[in-house]
């Protein structure tokens, strides 16, 4: 079986899509919002650490790294909906990184992204989809919640 090409995926197309949604629904819900949304134009310091460093790095190490280990470990064990236990438990530390940063509430959403960006790792076999897939969540998040 052929594996399908990144760029016809539709459930990666999904992914990308999710991403403003995600970050326009809880930026209604929890009352969060950038008073400008152009404010990472202005900041390229900010726009490249945060949208484009710290993605590549927390995806090296977290799906290439800690995913990939715990994924030997536990013999690539699928629990549920085609998510790996290896997924899951490096979405949960990745959710305890957050916390360091981030407000309780938002560290604990990071949660379902990771999930998705664990999926396409395992999925494609590759890092390069969950890079991309962080970036645009960075990208979305910052630009409607704020900085």
């Amino acid at each position: 079986m052929q594996k399908e090409r990144l760029s016809l995926d539709i459930q990666y197309g999904a992914a990308l899509l999710a991403a403003p949604i995600f970050c326009l629904f809880y930026s209604e819900i929890f009352q969060y919002k950038a008073d400008d949304i152009f404010w990472l134009l202005g900041d390229l310091k900010s726009l490249f650490f945060l949208i484009l460093l710290y993605p590549v790095i927390e995806e090296l190490t977290f799906r290439g790294i800690i995913q990939e280990y715990i994924s030997q470990k536990t013999k690539q064990q699928i629990l549920f909906f085609n998510l790996s236990i290896a997924n899951l438990l490096t979405s949960i530390l990745f959710v305890f990184m957050h916390f360091v940063h981030h407000e309780i509430i938002w560290a604990i959403l990071t949660f379902f992204p990771s999930l998705v960006f664990g999926y396409f790792k395992e999925k494609y076999s590759k890092i390069t989809p969950s890079i991309i897939l962080h970036i645009f969540y960075n990208l979305c998040y910052f630009s409607f919640i704020g900085n």
